[in-house]
């Protein structure tokens, strides 16, 4: 489907707006994040709260090498309302087993200034991210967890924590940590940004939903709302599915390809 005022790229080369604009510094917010929210974990064991809280933790204590090779198909969205301007990318995400992402197949559709100064910048910071530190860890050294409530989540029972940041620092949030009840495993991370990465950003949320199979969590959709001073709300949301899932959706190009949906957005 075209958008308006769009037109669909079939190329595979992504180019870079050379204008700084807010969404560059959303961009570099969000490969902070990105080495938090996407290893994939895997578990199996009937857990207490406190068990499932330290199996997690332990997961993602350190870096999380995947056996082998994995290839996924990858759907973003993304949108400037306040520019009425709006695009989208279907392709191939590949990521080795020592965790380097490289994208293939890409296919743009949609208006040019999301596609240079949004999705491009995402999948540059994806592929080349900052220096991981522990600095920004989901850990006990950064964050206070407190055990809230057990939550449905899609069918499955969810041990629900608040995190609180222990200081006020950039890629550090506040927000909430849904693990699953039998493994440990996490169904959803989600929280705000406690301080800007940049003054041209107001505020800055992800909600990064995983899906479970064969007692292991794989990252599934990550939405993310960073409010902006000069551009408004950009507002992204990128789907990952394993390709071998979805075969129907590699290379498409077409903004209806088919993927699951996840649990309710946090209000």
């Amino acid at each position: 489907e075209r958008r308006p005022g769009g037109e669909c790229d079939r190329g595979t080369e992504v180019r870079f707006s050379q204008k700084r604009l807010p969404s560059e510094s959303a961009a570099t917010a969000v490969a902070t994040l990105l080495p938090l929210l996407l290893p994939i974990l895997c578990s199996a064991q009937q857990l207490t709260p406190a068990e499932a809280l330290d199996r997690y933790l332990a997961r993602a204590g350190g870096p999380q090498p995947a056996p082998s090779d994995s290839v996924f198909s990858v759907q973003i969205e993304a949108s400037m309302p306040a520019l009425h301007k709006q695009g989208g990318m279907t392709g191939l995400k590949l990521v080795s087993y020592t965790g380097q992402v490289v994208y293939r197949g890409l296919r743009f559709t949609g208006d040019k200034l999301v596609k240079t100064a949004v999705i491009a910048r995402f999948l540059s910071n994806d592929m080349n991210p900052a220096v991981r530190t522990a600095d920004v860890a989901v850990s006990r050294q950064n964050y206070g967890f407190t055990y809230n409530k057990s939550s449905d989540y899609n069918g499955l029972t969810a041990y629900v924590f608040l995190l609180k940041p222990r200081r006020k620092r950039v890629g550090l949030f506040r927000g909430e940590l849904w693990l699953t009840t039998d493994t440990g495993t996490p169904l959803r991370l989600w929280g705000d940004l406690v301080k800007s990465p940049s003054i041209f950003i107001r505020s800055f949320r992800f909600v990064h939903d995983y899906q479970t199979a064969a007692e292991c969590s794989q990252p599934l959709r990550l939405m993310l709302t960073i409010h902006t001073r000069i551009a408004g709300t950009v507002d992204m949301v990128v789907w990952q599915q394993s390709a071998a899932d979805s075969p129907e959706s590699i290379g498409s190009g077409e903004s209806g390809s088919q993927f699951p949906q996840g649990g309710q957005t946090p209000k």
